[in-house]
């Protein structure tokens, strides 16, 4: 399939600790502002919330790829709930269930993608 993939985890850690980083940081901003990031469709969000984990539990695979995998899943999907949680008890935001689901099954899929290149 893609071969440059699997060089991934082959570049230097602080590189790919950089890559998470990055990620998580946005993440956190998006995931914790103040007012939600305007939707140009309804439930655009659930777009942004499933991209997001996605991307994020690549990051989190290739960045520390001698983690175990169950290990990885259960902390991608624990800062998923716990995001949601934290927007619920700000004034403008509403915690979701379904946001939490989209968060899953982003992290579920980042997980299976990062497979190929993390064994």
């Amino acid at each position: 399939m893609i071969t440059w993939l699997k060089g991934l985890v082959e570049l230097p850690f602080w590189l790919r600790g950089l890559v998470f980083a990055a990620v998580t940081m946005i993440l956190l901003y998006a995931g914790l502002r103040p007012q939600p990031i305007p939707e140009l469709f309804v439930e655009e969000d659930k777009l942004h919330h499933w991209i997001g984990f996605l991307v994020f539990a690549c990051s989190c695979r290739l960045a520390f790829p001698n983690v175990k995998f169950t290990w990885t899943a259960l902390g991608c999907l624990l800062a998923g709930v716990l995001i949601e949680l934290a927007q619920g008890m700000m004034p403008l935001r509403t915690a979701s269930p379904y946001d939490m689901l989209a968060n899953s099954i982003g992290v579920l899929m980042g997980l299976l993608i990062s497979r190929y290149w993390v064994r």
